[in-house]
């Protein structure tokens, strides 16, 4: 996760498709929930975000993609007391639209491609949160442990929700914690990942080092 990821708007195609898939309809009628622009971009010239963008960007892996957030109900001026209560916690909800080119056994969705949509909802939750609270200090997150409970196989084709929110910040948000879940129409629940994102320690500067390893 990365704050200097690019912004692209959705295009209206996308917006197109999930409008059409009923258990999409409450979050896009839902004013609480706004439409994050489009994460499926490369980034520095090409040599990053290449698995979402390129690799699993096609009509047979994962076709179409939406992100939405809602901001938590605690004014920014005010801080937040975790876990928050589900009804006015910060959430992003995310929805794939699963092609049949990522099973493992016929029509069923392969348990790492689950855990790799579990890993990128949670961290783009992790920085709308970030965002959302005014820690923009924090430059980029990296996964540093993730455990997924697998629940009921992911029947492809098919679309899916993520859900995904933070449950704990330190550091300004240099260290956090985030759950979500995999959820199929009807609130069926295929998967649920609970995880701790961190952020790398600033770079000492070239002479402080040289002064450390004088000492």
């Amino acid at each position: 996760m990365s704050k200097n990821r690019p912004s692209h708007p959705v295009p209206q195609s996308t917006i197109d498709h999930f409008s059409s898939i009923a258990y999409v309809q409450p979050t896009l009628s839902d004013p609480a929930f706004k439409i994050l622009p489009s994460s499926r971009n490369l980034t520095h010239n090409g040599a990053g975000h290449t698995l979402m963008a390129k690799t699993w960007n096609t009509s047979s892996t994962i076709h179409q993609v939406l992100s939405f957030f809602r901001s938590s109900s605690t004014p920014r001026s005010e801080s937040i007391t975790y876990p928050e209560p589900a009804s006015t916690r910060g959430e992003m909800r995310r929805f794939y639209t699963l092609g049949s080119d990522l099973n493992a056994h016929p029509n069923l969705l392969h348990g790492g491609v689950i855990a790799v949509l579990l890993d990128s909802t949670l961290g783009r939750a992790i920085g709308s949160t970030l965002h959302d609270r005014g820690l923009t200090g924090v430059e980029s997150m990296f996964t540093v442990q993730l455990n997924v409970a697998y629940k009921k196989p992911v029947r492809t084709p098919g679309t899916v929700m993520v859900r995904a929110w933070v449950v704990k910040l330190e550091g300004e948000g240099r260290k956090v914690w985030a759950k979500g879940r995999v959820e199929g129409e009807g609130g069926v629940v295929h998967a649920e990942a609970e995880g701790m994102w961190v952020s790398p320690k600033e770079k000492k500067k070239e002479g402080e080092a040289n002064e450390r390893a004088k000492m």
